[in-house]
């Protein structure tokens, strides 16, 4: 099993099988293109991007859900291709987020999500030109609070949104 040395997690061992493949890299890192996608902390839907090529580097991720209430890629085929050309995909998309001073503050770039076949686990960082989006889009709080306890606004039965958010983190927990 390989394994390598991270700032943030120590040495990492891993499954090959485990790597996420961006062919292009992320924008602005060409050359970072193998990935593992780490849990933060067993409550968390952040999620950690971490690099293989590159241990002492990393980002948070996180479901577009906790930053917008409809979010959605419009040239989706185009994404298809570029991510799965073989097949139907079965793709996530994550935000990457940056955590400001003092975690006070927590952003995620809504014009440039990273896109994952869960199935070939491969992806890509798309740049969307669409004025609309926010590079630091703040986070929706109080979801993330509610992901964060397992809790609904009522406290009984989850709203549809705060659903959505625990199955979509559920799901790229478990599928990448």
């Amino acid at each position: 099993m390989p394994s390598f040395e991270t700032v943030r997690f120590g040495v990492l061992d891993y499954d090959a099988d485990s790597v996420i493949d961006l062919p292009d890299g992320l924008i602005g890192l060409p050359d970072l293109r193998s990935w593992l996608l780490l849990d933060m902390d067993e409550n968390m839907p952040m999620r950690w991007l971490q690099s293989v090529d590159r241990p002492d580097f990393g980002v948070p991720v996180m479901p577009p859900v906790f930053f917008a209430e409809e979010y959605e890629i419009q040239s989706r085929t185009t994404v298809q291709r570029r991510v799965s050309p073989d097949g139907e995909p079965e793709l996530v998309t994550l935000i990457i987020a940056t955590v400001h001073a003092g975690g006070e503050k927590v952003t995620g770039n809504l014009r440039a999500p990273l896109v994952v076949d869960t199935t070939t686990r491969r992806g890509a960082q798309i740049a969307l030109d669409d004025d609309r989006l926010s590079t630091r889009q703040e986070i929706d709080y109080f979801k993330f609070g509610l992901a964060v306890a397992g809790e609904s606004a009522e406290n009984e039965e989850p709203e549809p949104q705060a659903a959505v958010a625990e199955e979509t983190a559920q799901t790229v927990a478990s599928g990448l």
